[in-house]
C-alpha cells in the first residue's frame, strides 16, 4: 500500500515568453505580458515559471495533509510612442489557492483544491480560477472531478511514494484556442480524471 501521495497542480502561461502585446487607446502604450516560456513540466514546481503552484501531500500513515501554495511574479512591459520601454512587477496573494473540505475515511481522503488569482497589475482583470474535487485512495488512485478556465495551461499530477510523477490532467490553450479573455466568466472546461 502506498503510503505518500503528492498532487501537484500548476497553471502556467505556455509557448511564450511574451504574450502579444494589447494597444490601450486611452495612454496610447502597448502593453504586454511575461509567459512562463515552458511546456508542461512536474518539475517545473518552485522554478518561477508559474502562475499558480499547489501540492498536496496525503500521508496516510500520519493520516495528515500537508500542503503547499504560491503565485508567480507577474511583469508588465508597456511601449510607448517614443518607444521607451518600462517594466512593473507584482505579485499576487496566494490567500485564495487552498485545500478545503479534507475529510478521512478508512482507506482515502477527500478535498477540494481550489485556486483564484488575479494580476496584481491590472486589478480589472479577470481571475485565473479552479475548482477540483480529489479523492486519493491508498492504492494510489487518484480521481479528480471539477472545472477549470480556459486560459492558460493548467498541469495536474500525482507522484507516489516518492518515485516519478505521473500525468492526471493537462490543458493546453493553444491547442484549445482559448485567450485570456477566457478567463472572465464561468469556468468553461471540466476535468474528469481516475488514474
Amino acid at each position: 500500500m502506498t503510503k505518500l501521495v503528492k498532487i501537484r497542480a500548476s497553471v502556467f502561461i505556455g509557448h511564450v515568453l511574451w504574450l502579444d502585446p494589447v494597444i490601450d487607446p486611452k495612454q496610447q502604450l502597448k502593453i504586454s505580458f511575461q509567459g512562463d516560456g515552458r511546456g508542461f513540466e512536474p518539475h517545473a514546481a518552485r522554478t518561477g515559471r508559474s502562475r499558480v503552484e499547489q501540492e498536496v501531500t496525503v500521508d496516510f500513515e500520519k493520516q495528515r495533509m500537508v500542503t503547499y501554495a504560491d503565485t508567480g511574479v507577474t511583469v508588465m512591459k508597456t511601449l510607448a510612442l517614443d518607444g521607451s520601454i518600462q517594466y512593473e512587477q507584482g505579485k499576487a496573494g496566494s490567500h485564495q489557492v487552498q485545500v478545503v473540505n479534507e475529510q478521512w475515511l478508512e482507506d482515502e481522503v477527500c478535498f477540494r483544491m481550489q485556486a483564484s488569482a488575479s494580476n496584481p497589475l491590472r486589478k480589472e482583470a479577470p481571475a485565473v480560477d479552479y475548482a477540483v474535487d480529489v479523492k486519493v485512495h491508498r492504492s494510489g488512485l487518484v480521481t479528480l472531478e471539477g472545472r477549470h478556465d480556459g486560459f492558460p495551461c493548467f498541469e495536474f499530477y500525482k507522484q507516489l511514494d516518492y518515485g516519478p510523477y505521473e500525468v492526471l490532467y493537462q490543458h493546453d490553450y493553444v491547442a484549445a484556442g482559448s485567450t485570456p479573455a477566457s478567463m472572465a466568466g464561468d469556468m468553461e472546461y471540466s476535468i474528469t480524471v481516475a488514474k
